[in-house]
């Protein structure tokens, strides 16, 4: 596998939804979520494509992205539950 940021782990790619809502990949744009990087040297790192001493490979991020947005609509359902209550209290 060759080395880049969009196949690092740490690497979170942008999209944009257009006009008939469908998600577009815009390419280059993204970000670093690695803490050991300003953002200032992330963006250039970016920028310039270069691979930093950071990069991983990004084989079980799928995998954790799915587990981490099951996690917030169960929250956002708990949280939704407790607005139906307190909407039929009144």
């Amino acid at each position: 596998m060759e080395k880049s940021c969009d196949n690092c782990f740490y690497f979170h790619q942008h999209f944009h939804i257009n006009k008939n809502g469908k998600l577009i990949h815009i390419w280059g744009d993204g970000h670093c979520s690695n803490d050991k990087l300003t953002v200032f040297v992330s963006r250039k790192i970016i920028f310039k494509q270069h691979i930093c001493e950071f990069w991983e490979p990004n084989e079980n991020k799928e995998a954790e992205r799915r587990e981490n947005i099951c996690k917030v609509i169960s929250d956002m359902k708990k949280r939704l539950d407790e607005l139906v209550l307190v909407l039929k209290e009144d």
